[in-house]
């Protein structure tokens, strides 16, 4: 028969104290150590749980201030959205009004896509609040200012050569119509405008354009006469002198002559004549600042 062996633990405190002895056989001594690696495990197990614990409470708590983030950012994004859009319909209506002033007809003619927002005057279907339909009314809106911008500035080249400013100020001597001519004392048709004024007196250019003549010519003595394009033409007779010569480019307000009496003429005056398209117009028709 096999003895069995105890084990015998010994625990002194101090020198002088009472000592502590334990006895314990070899299955006791298996189950004290399978006890403490079970606890040894839990504790690994413990930790490791309570550490997945902890990173995930960090996840959670970034993500929670994340989300707070996000949704200030979309509420700061929703409001600058609302306020493009308020923007491009305070530019699509100032639009609309410049085209008006531009003559752009075919702009309001409903060729463009009418949910920009410039239409034939019907409602608006407004698009939703997002970032590729604003581009889309951006898009509609930059070609339809630059349809202004070009309509505005040919309406600015023609009133730049369009004769609306009188050559001189004067008295008006002769109108344009029939009227009895002075010399001969008969009927006939005057072509132009006589304004008497001082001899000596500068002639300004009415508008833009291009002296095509200035020499003597039979009844207008030493004429003048400017093409500004667009189908206008002016002339000046009577003059005392030129102040520009053929080929000259010249620009509204510009001195291009001295009034005279040469020519068939009875005093001093300007002859004046207004042509559109070959056609003989009434000048004072083009006359704005005076008369």
């Amino acid at each position: 028969m096999v003895e069995k062996r105890n084990s015998t633990i010994i625990i002194v405190p101090h020198a002088h104290g009472k000592v502590y002895t334990f006895h314990f056989s070899p299955r006791t001594l298996k189950l004290l150590a399978f006890a403490a690696a079970g606890i040894a495990l839990l504790s690994v197990v413990s930790l490791a749980a309570s550490g997945s614990f902890l990173r995930q409470r960090a996840v959670y708590r970034a993500l929670q201030r994340e989300n707070k983030q996000l949704k200030k950012s979309n509420q700061q994004l929703n409001e600058m959205m609302a306020q493009v859009q308020s923007r491009l319909s305070q530019f699509e209506q100032r639009t609309k009004t410049l085209a008006i002033a531009a003559g752009v007809s075919d702009l309001l003619s409903g060729n463009e896509d009418v949910r920009s927002g410039v239409g034939s005057g019907g409602p608006i279907d407004r698009l939703g609040a997002d970032a590729e339909s604003l581009m889309q009314r951006q898009a509609t809106l930059d070609r339809q200012l630059a349809k202004v911008e070009r309509g505005l500035s040919e309406q600015t080249v023609l009133l730049s050569h369009t004769p609306t400013v009188a050559p001189v100020v004067g008295i008006i001597m002769d109108g344009f119509g029939p009227r009895i001519d002075p010399i001969s004392r008969r009927p006939s048709f005057h072509e132009g405008l006589d304004l008497s004024v001082a001899t000596g007196t500068q002639v300004h250019a009415p508008a833009d354009g291009i002296v095509v003549f200035a020499d003597r010519e039979s009844g207008y003595g030493k004429m003048l006469k400017i093409s500004h394009g667009y189908g206008y033409t002016t002339v000046y007779g009577h003059l005392d002198r030129f102040l520009v010569k053929e080929g000259a480019k010249v620009t509204r307000g510009q001195p291009v002559g001295k009034v005279g009496m040469t020519g068939r003429t009875t005093g001093p005056h300007l002859h004046y004549e207004v042509w559109k398209d070959g056609e003989k117009q009434n000048p004072l028709h083009y006359i704005l600042d005076a008369y």
